[in-house]
């Protein structure tokens, strides 16, 4: 290793980011290649941002920092005491979630990513790459662009793949030789350095399926290959409106995000998991329903939940009420069901009619 890539690495473990790598500033045509196949295809589903000239840009380091040379990529890890390093959020979550973990009614209970269990990520992680670049000026290697988290359009998985962080597996997650596996945020400084640079992994997920095969609605459509349509995370955070039948039988028990194509994924066997949490169910439901969409947001603010909104989310939990064992909480989840009928968001009160039919039925 040159003495280069050592400081980088030591300064990031400095900031608690796990691992570090250097690549060019050069464009990613096949990311960007494939990229444009999925939004062609219709697999970005609503996401219309996907398209566009954002291929072009997010693979083009030089387009968005056009004195860029090389670009320094982390990883930072989001399972177990890792978080801690480097996310001074690490362990809280917002009030209306810990007041329904505290409560006496524990089922049924809705799973919430494990990405989203502490801090906002993209503020915390943006605040380390800073420090990380600050650090780096001060040694006399470049001057860097504002840090790049995934809140900005830049390619950061097949970069950071260039960068020999880790391979992009087949569940499409970057996944890296580390004890925390995929359980990984990417960042990446650009800089105006000509730095060495670090060479890509040889390795591969091999003949392994268990992301295709297990993801529970076959939205992993071809090895690194991902159809959002039938994406569970996708339809808890980005999907507008309504869910329909198929869509909200598709959630199961998830209310944000969904962790099973990385949960089945054998080089995340012995990552510090404590895996998804389980948050229940009517008592959030409850603490939703009388807020105001700015209230969400004071609760939600330092959350990456936040990125749902007040009315996805309640959709969700009440969609997710549906889809569980009800006969045990039948009286509450009518009472539930009937005060959302009444909400002011179309979607909420369309996830309260399903709610209510099959709660009467329980």
């Amino acid at each position: 290793m040159s003495a280069i890539r050592e400081v980088i690495r030591r300064a990031a473990e400095r900031h608690g980011l796990l691992l570090a790598g250097v690549t060019s500033a050069a464009p990613l045509p096949d990311a960007r290649r494939r990229m444009e196949e999925s939004a062609a295809a219709g697999r970005m589903a609503r996401m219309g941002w996907m398209g566009g000239e954002r291929p072009a840009l997010a693979t083009d380091p030089e387009r968005l920092a056009p004195a860029a040379r090389s670009a320094v990529v982390v990883a930072a890890p989001y399972v177990g005491a890792g978080r801690a390093a480097w996310d001074d959020g690490h362990g809280t979550l917002p009030e209306p979630i810990s007041r329904a973990l505290e409560g006496t009614l524990r089922e049924p209970a809705g799973l919430v990513a494990r990405y989203a269990l502490g801090g906002d990520y993209h503020a915390a992680l943006r605040t380390r790459l800073q420090a990380l670049a600050d650090d780096l000026a001060q040694e006399g290697i470049g001057l860097a662009d504002r840090p790049f988290v995934d809140d900005r359009p830049l390619a950061e998985r097949a970069l950071a793949a260039r960068a020999g962080i880790g391979w992009i597996g087949k569940n499409t997650n970057v996944l890296t030789h580390d004890r925390a596996g995929s359980w990984v945020f990417l960042g990446a400084i650009l800089t105006d350095a000509d730095l060495p640079i670090d060479e890509p992994l040889r390795t591969t997920c091999g003949g392994c399926t268990r992301c295709l095969t297990g993801c529970p609605t076959g939205a992993l459509i071809a090895p690194q290959t991902i159809d959002a349509r039938r994406c569970i995370s996708y339809l808890t955070i980005e999907h507008p409106g309504a869910l329909d039948a198929w869509e909200s039988d598709a959630l199961g028990a998830w209310i944000y995000g969904c962790d099973v194509c990385q949960e089945v994924c054998p080089v995340n066997a012995d990552a510090d998991d404590d895996g998804a949490l389980r948050v229940p169910l009517i008592p959030l439901a409850r603490a939703l329903l009388p807020m105001s969409g700015r209230a969400f947001g004071r609760a939600f603010a330092a959350s990456a939940m936040s990125r749902a909104g007040r009315h996805r989310l309640l959709r969700n939990v009440l969609v997710v009420l549906g889809n569980l064992p009800l006969a045990a909480v039948r009286d509450d989840a009518l009472e539930v069901a009937r005060m959302a009928t009444s909400d002011h968001r179309p979607e909420v009160r369309a996830a309260a009619e399903r709610l209510e039919e099959r709660a009467s039925r329980a």
